[in-house]
């Protein structure tokens, strides 16, 4: 593979440079040249300007284009109007294929159809190469059908359009046309093509997770029961004013998806405290705020450079998302990113309003990213070893502010883990009898009152549900003979024999101390018959039990299942009342109530 680049500076300059691409190429194949032609806001006139020298003086060639936010330009971010590529396959049986799907009325079925009629097109593809006007478009409903009818295993990676109020994101083709609304599939493929692709994040989580309580659509209403806004008012000092996306973009969201972590942003915000997002969080999920640690990022610049030179590429795509760019602040820091593929391999690429990416054995979904940086490196044949300029070496991060934000945000991030541990540990506090630690009254009550209440609310259900209330027997000669430690010795040692042999029936039972001597297990869906035979297994253990300073200790059992419509307390005084007979018997015994 080879590849050309330029900068369009007018139309005399520019057929000056394609014409001595096409000198120095010769001749070649109608499907063996593409151009990737990249506008940040150029002229209409001047993108159709390019394209037109392109067809008078390569005519075999052919083109994709897309609005962008800068350009990949001899491996820097750039602002450059136009940037024009020339990408060039040497292989006699590797090829290029386009084509571009329109979504008219923002309707996939028509898509879909086309998808279906594709099937020719795809025979010997090995990456595909994504162009999409993302903001105009169902974007997940899309995602979703290119899943559905791509080949299986083959990657995937690209960009989205980027339009802001100054001009609309739009995309094109040479056999297509410039739309606000369309997807484009550039198709590479033959025997002797090989890729590997991969993305870089670098975001990092901040504070406590947020539950989306209510959205709709791309739009985000509520996290955690409150306006999704005020996330950003209380905890970051972000006004909502015109500035509100620039300011978000710096902490976007972090939306776990199918075990991935995808970030999404916040573009605008209404009055009532509603964010408008980048694509569609469904209700439900948990998201994270996030912060980006240059430190990080760069990290895993290295990590993944180092990976790409062992594939040794001779081309790599660069999909650089715009807001990475406004994260570093200017051009010059934003390129520490893209330089070190550069000196790899030649790259081309733009700056993105979202990357998508699909990598060899990492499943089906074609995934939607934003604030990534997606890089796939390509070559025809097998690795050619030369020697590369390892630039990683450069990306040094001095930048004091953001060691102290570092520091700040991992400060924050440790007080909370150390709040929700506290936080956890009280609430374990709350529930458990701190001396047999079992659940104390009020926690099985309230475990016994809710596993009744929905058998009464959800009669359908006919579950049965039996209680077990335990009575050691004497206990109080115990205590008075031998001393109250002694006697704390016996409920440890007898209420876990309880909760192991309670915790062995993994059926959700539970056990708790009811009081003093008194246990109560309470075990759903386990009939009265099952339930006394489980207590009276119980009672055997108990008395096997061996004390040094007494020898053995018993135990008598009340057994009671609940009866239809049934209330809570009626069930717990029909079991008290069977471990009374139970007591009057004999004790060390099991009685059914």
């Amino acid at each position: 593979m080879k590849q050309f680049q330029t900068v369009y500076q007018d139309k005399l300059q520019f057929s000056d440079v394609i014409s001595d691409w096409q000198k120095t190429l010769g001749e070649v194949s109608r499907d063996h040249v593409v151009f990737h032609i990249f506008s940040d806001g150029a002229d209409e006139a001047d993108v159709h300007t390019v394209c037109k020298c392109i067809e008078q003086t390569m005519p075999e060639a052919d083109y994709v284009g897309s609005a962008a936010s800068g350009s990949i330009y001899e491996g820097c971010v750039t602002d450059n109007p136009l940037t024009v590529t020339a990408t060039v396959l040497e292989a006699k049986d590797s090829f290029f294929r386009i084509r571009q799907l329109r979504i008219e009325d923002l309707d996939t079925t028509a898509m879909k159809d086309e998808l279906s009629s594709m099937s020719a097109d795809f025979s010997g593809v090995k990456a595909i190469e994504v162009l999409m006007t993302i903001d105009s478009i169902p974007v997940r409903r899309v995602c979703d059908l290119l899943k559905e009818y791509l080949p299986e295993h083959v990657p995937v990676f690209g960009g989205g359009a980027f339009g802001d109020n100054t001009h609309d994101a739009f995309n094109f083709t040479k056999h297509g046309s410039f739309s606000k609304n369309s997807v484009i599939l550039l198709m590479f493929g033959g025997p002797d093509f090989h890729i590997a692709n991969t993305y870089i994040m670098g975001w990092k989580p901040l504070g406590a997770p947020l539950k989306v309580t209510r959205s709709e659509g791309r739009v985000l209403y509520e996290l955690d029961g409150e306006p999704a806004f005020k996330t950003y008012e209380h905890y970051l000092r972000i006004p909502n004013d015109d500035n509100l996306f620039y300011n978000a973009l710096e902490f976007p969201f972090a939306v776990s998806r199918d075990d991935k972590v995808v970030l999404r942003h916040a573009l605008s915000c209404d009055e009532n405290g509603a964010l408008t997002m980048s694509t569609d969080i469904p209700e439900g999920r948990t998201l994270h705020l996030t912060y980006g640690d240059p430190e990080t990022i760069l990290d895993n610049v290295r990590t993944c450079s180092k990976q790409i030179t062992s594939f040794f590429p001779e081309v790599i795509a660069v999909f650089d998302c715009f807001g990475r760019k406004t994260f570093w602040g200017n051009n010059e820091d934003a390129s520490k990113e893209t330089i070190p593929f550069h000196a790899i391999a030649p790259t081309y690429g733009f700056c993105t309003a979202g990357e998508f990416v699909r990598m060899k054995d990492r499943g089906r979904d074609i995934e939607h990213h934003n604030l990534s940086l997606v890089i796939a490196g390509m070559r025809e044949g097998g690795p050619t070893e030369k020697e590369i300029i390892d630039r990683t070496d450069d990306l040094r991060q001095s930048d004091t502010t953001m060691s102290l934000v570092n520091r700040l945000a991992n400060y924050i991030n440790t007080a909370k883990a150390e709040l929700v541990e506290a936080n956890r540990t009280l609430s374990i506090l709350a529930v458990t009898d701190r001396l047999t630690n079992m659940y104390n009254r009020g926690e099985i009550q309230r475990r016994i009152s809710e596993r009744i209440s929905e058998n009464m609310t959800r009669p359908e259900l006919d579950r049965a549900t039996s209680l077990i209330m335990i009575d050691l027997d004497d206990f109080k000669r115990i205590n008075d003979t031998y001393g109250h430690s002694v006697g704390d010795d016996v409920l440890r040692r007898v209420s876990s024999l309880i909760r192991e042999s309670v915790e062995k029936l993994k059926i959700d039972a539970a056990s708790g101390r009811w009081g003093g001597e008194e246990f109560m297990v309470m075990l759903p869906g386990m009939e009265q018959q099952k339930a006394a035979e489980f207590a009276d297994k119980l009672r055997r253990d108990i008395a096997s039990l061996e004390f040094a300073e007494f020898g053995m200790e018993t135990a008598s059992f009340g057994v009671a299942q609940a009866m239809h419509g049934e209330e809570p307390d009626p069930l717990a005084v029909r079991a008290d009342a069977a471990l009374y007979q139970a007591k009057r018997s004999g004790k060390n015994c099991v009685v059914v109530g």
